[in-house]
């Protein structure tokens, strides 16, 4: 009985200042998403026009935002966040513990995962009804700026200045281009091996600056599309769909089109799989990864997608006790070319146990969108794992977790509606049942 008080005094508390909390958070976390986003296209701009952007800006300007994140979903807080500082501390301890050990402490490998818990808190404080119109002015930036770049693709680069940020800013060399005479990113030049090499435009990166993490967006919005077509109705999903359609074929992302792809399977079928099954994802395609590789006899080498995971068992089959137990920096430069890799370096096979179990086991259940975006960003994280680290940048990350603690939250804040106002449904003409299923 005295539980039940318990819960019926947080959900008194919660619905006296839930519209409160809805004004002063209907705007603010969005924002902050997309500053985490552009903020490095409003750098290069910077730095190609107004002065020189030293590192310690770029480190600064990214410290800023996530702090912000952290402090508005602090003030926002709510026992559902708990789990995610749980997880926060955790990874703070061991970085702070491995940085001792080593004498070597990098920050850099604690935001790496910080970015996780943080913007899903961010997501958390968020009102769940205005996620949809978020993300569809967030994807129309994009999209903007892609169009420019492909319409006007001399504006683009003297806009922007890509390659010159990336050598002031992340010690690239200007022998690491493909084209030293383009101001574009490294592997912006189209080889004749890319998936679309019958399009002549360099490969597309919009604000990503960088065509890698432009793919990586497309999945996490077919993700979003997929997952919440009631949400967002059918005319905002073809517009997702159709754009970023169109920005796959202009990044060229072979394995974002291939995620893509897969993400709109597991979508349809996420909800008729057993609970908690999102979880089994990254431990079945590391099995997947490594009977392929070790039974078609794969070899490392190539940048294609075979040579990849080839690379990334090759580099796995060469750790020691020290690198499992993330104690040992002296694979760190090679494991970036491998995201499951870099996480044990950087976090241990603990870490990275304890991480996918937050992923797919810690999550809520109660809504269709809540199942299929879980099953799809498990996908997605499985799939990139295997070939990149890319899926840590705040670029897009920001995005994703933002996108998953919005709707982790969203069956929280329609159960404190209904205690704030317990005839609603009834004064809109539905039974309790039907408008409850309804909003799912």
């Amino acid at each position: 009985m005295m539980r039940s008080n318990g819960n019926d005094n947080w959900l008194a508390y919660q619905a006296a200042s839930v519209s409160t909390s809805d004004e002063k958070f209907r705007v603010a976390p969005a924002l902050v998403v997309i500053a985490s986003m552009t903020f490095n296209v409003a750098l290069a701009f910077a730095n190609g026009h107004v002065m020189n952007v030293p590192t310690a800006l770029v480190i600064a300007a990214q410290a800023s935002l996530t702090a912000a994140a952290l402090g508005l979903a602090l003030l926002a807080w709510k026992p559902q966040m708990e789990a995610s500082v749980a997880l926060l501390a955790l990874f703070g301890l061991f970085a702070a513990f491995r940085g001792l050990l080593m004498a070597q402490p990098d920050p850099k490998l604690l935001s790496d995962v910080a970015i996780i818990p943080i913007f899903m808190m961010l997501g958390m404080a968020f009102d769940d009804r205005n996620l949809g119109r978020a993300v569809l002015v967030l994807h129309t930036i994009v999209f903007a700026v892609f169009l420019l770049e492909v319409l006007a693709p001399h504006a683009y680069s003297e806009l922007l200045h890509i390659q010159e940020y990336y050598i002031k800013t992340r010690g690239n060399k200007i022998d690491q281009f493909y084209n030293t005479n383009s101001e574009l990113f490294i592997s912006a030049t189209r080889p004749d091996s890319r998936l679309f090499s019958f399009v002549d435009w360099p490969r597309s990166s919009s604000i990503f600056l960088e065509p890698v993490s432009l793919g990586n967006y497309c999945s996490i919005i077919v993700a979003f599309a997929c997952s919440c077509i009631r949400r967002l109705g059918w005319a905002s999903v073809a517009y997702l769909m159709i754009t970023t359609a169109a920005m796959l074929v202009g990044c060229d992302g072979r394995l974002g089109t291939a995620t893509c792809v897969l993400i709109i399977v597991v979508c349809a079928i996420g909800p008729l799989l057993p609970p908690r099954s999102a979880v089994l994802y990254l431990p079945v395609t590391i099995v997947f990864v490594f009977a392929l590789v070790i039974g078609a006899g794969l070899e490392p080498g190539s940048d294609d997608f075979p040579g990849r995971l080839a690379y990334t068992v090759d580099l796995l089959h060469s750790y020691g006790v020290a690198e499992y137990l993330g104690f040992s920096n002296e694979f760190l430069g090679k494991a970036m070319d491998a995201g499951v890799a870099y996480l044990i370096t950087t976090q241990s096979l603990p870490g990275l146990l304890l991480l996918w179990t937050y992923i797919g086991w810690g999550t809520r259940e109660d809504t269709p969108e809540q199942v299929r975006f879980t099953h799809a960003l498990s996908l997605y994280l499985a799939l990139s794992m295997m070939v990149s680290y890319s899926f840590l940048s705040i670029k897009t990350a920001a995005l994703l977790w933002f996108i998953q603690g919005t709707l982790q939250s969203a069956s929280a804040r329609e159960e404190t509606r209904r205690f704030a106002n317990p005839n609603a449904d009834e004064q809109k003409g539905m039974a309790p049942t039907e408008r409850s299923l309804w909003a799912r």
